[in-house]
């Protein structure tokens, strides 16, 4: 990945109404390029620093207009009724497309109600059914990953940044803050220092008493 590569991403998001097809690996390519200049940053002399500092910004201003687009596209297909998955999308714009779809369909089921005069328990009963089915969707998806992910290694991080709320590999929810001495997934856990926003506090642990686990 460079700013060219970006560049040209952007440019054929901006000139078309559907989705283009991005690798699946695009987010981690972004990452490592950004990282890349980070550390040419750190050794390059003033002059060169500069240079870099203004790529580090304009990488950083084409992924956000990639990623606005993109969304706006993902939402306007969400709400046509679209019932497939588009193609070309990435992981976490499948959830948003999701989310979305599920949110526009409960919507309209609401409106139809108060039009055909449904009554308001009916609508409510429905409306709860999906919720619950929702819920239980959830629940499965998350003891899944933590059944797959239950014998991944566990390391100790302090935690360098405020940072918001994130699901582990292990399927639970981590709400850390600056400072905070946490247990991580592996995977967690070198990511994260790998970000620069934590770093290994001692070696990997199973357990530990009084370190907090999310």
């Amino acid at each position: 990945m460079d700013i060219e590569k970006l560049w040209e991403i952007l440019y054929k998001e901006r000139k078309t109404a559907s989705l283009q097809e991005l690798p699946e690996d695009f987010s981690e390519e972004v990452r490592e390029y950004i990282e890349k200049l980070k550390d040419e940053k750190g050794e390059a002399d003033e002059k060169r620093m500069e240079l870099v500092e203004d790529e580090i910004r304009n990488a950083r201003m084409k992924v956000e207009d990639i990623i606005r687009r993109r969304i706006g596209k993902i939402v306007k297909i969400a709400s046509s009724g679209m019932k497939t998955l588009p193609k070309g999308m990435l992981e976490e714009e499948e959830r948003i497309f999701e989310g979305v779809k599920s949110h526009v369909e409960e919507g309209k089921e609401r409106i139809f109600a108060l039009m055909l005069g449904e009554k308001e328990g009916e609508s409510e009963g429905k409306s709860e059914k999906k919720n619950d089915e929702t819920a239980e969707q959830t629940s499965k998806t998350a003891e899944s990953i933590s059944v797959k992910n239950r014998n991944e290694e566990l390391h100790i991080v302090r935690v360098l940044e405020d940072m918001p709320t994130f699901m582990g590999t292990d399927g639970r929810i981590y709400k850390v803050k600056k400072e905070d001495v946490i247990m991580l997934p592996k995977t967690n856990a070198e990511i994260l220092c790998k970000r620069g926003v934590a770093v290994r506090f001692e070696g990997k642990a199973k357990k530990m008493a009084g370190v907090s686990t999310g």
